[in-house]
C-alpha cells in the first residue's frame, strides 16, 4: 500500500472513531472499484468465507457465471435438464466449490462473501469526492471525507442531502458530520451488485 493510500485509510479510521457511522464490528480496507480508490467498511459472511477457503474456491468474476448462480436457489437441487442450453454451457465453466452436481441435479453452494456497510471517499475537494462516491450508489451507503473547511458549504450540503451522500469534514483532530449518510436500501439483487462484492472481497486481507 502506498504512503498516500495509507494516509487515506488512517484519515477515515480516525474520522469514524467518534462518529459511529458503521457497525462496531465492521473493518476498514482501502480498495479500488469503479476506477477510484475508496475505503470500505465491511463485514465478512463468515460461513461463506470459511467454506470457500476450505474448498479452494476462487473469486467469481464472470458476469455470466454470476447470472447463472443467481437463477439457482441456494442449497436446493435443480434438475440440469431444466436449464437452458446457454445455462448448460455456462455450467461447464463454474469454478470448484460454486455448486454440487449429483444424480442429474445441480445445487448452488456459492453465496455472497462479504457485506459492505459504507464506501468512504476521501478528497481535498467535495465536488470531486462526491462525483466518485456516486459510482457506489447502487451498491452501498456512501460518505465523502474532506479535509479542512468546505468551500461553498451551502452547495455541498444541498448536493449531499439530495443524493443521500454523507459528508464529513476534518480539521486537525476535530470531526464534523455535516450531513449524515442515508441508509442503503437494496431495491433488487443484481449481477453487478454481486460482482462488486466479489471484486471487493478479492482485495481484502
Amino acid at each position: 500500500m502506498s504512503v498516500v493510500a495509507r494516509e487515506q485509510l488512517d484519515v477515515v479510521a480516525g474520522a469514524l472513531a467518534p462518529c459511529d457511522l458503521v457497525p462496531r464490528e465492521a473493518k476498514l480496507a482501502l480498495v479500488e472499484a469503479f476506477g477510484t480508490e475508496a475505503v470500505v467498511a465491511y463485514r465478512y459472511e463468515a460461513c461463506e468465507r470459511e467454506r470457500r477457503a476450505a474448498e479452494g474456491m476462487p473469486p467469481l468474476t464472470r458476469p455470466d457465471v454470476l447470472d447463472l448462480l443467481m437463477s439457482l436457489p441456494l442449497g436446493e437441487p435443480v434438475p440440469v435438464d431444466s436449464l437452458s442450453e446457454r445455462e448448460r454451457r455456462v455450467l461447464k465453466s463454474l469454478p470448484r466449490g460454486a455448486v454440487v452436481r449429483r444424480d442429474g441435479s445441480i445445487t448452488r453452494r456459492a453465496a455472497q462473501p462479504v457485506h459492505i456497510d459504507m464506501a468512504f471517499v476521501p478528497g481535498r475537494s467535495w465536488e470531486a469526492a462526491m462525483g466518485k462516491a456516486e459510482r457506489f450508489t447502487p451498491f452501498c451507503s456512501r460518505t465523502v471525507v474532506v479535509g479542512g473547511a468546505l468551500r461553498r458549504k451551502g452547495d455541498a450540503v444541498l448536493r449531499a442531502d439530495f443524493f443521500g451522500i454523507g459528508l464529513l469534514t476534518l480539521q486537525g483532530d476535530s470531526v464534523e458530520v455535516v450531513v449524515p449518510p442515508r441508509p442503503f436500501v437494496r431495491r433488487r439483487h443484481t449481477v453487478a451488485g454481486w460482482k462488486f462484492l466479489e471484486d471487493v472481497h478479492r482485495q481484502l486481507p
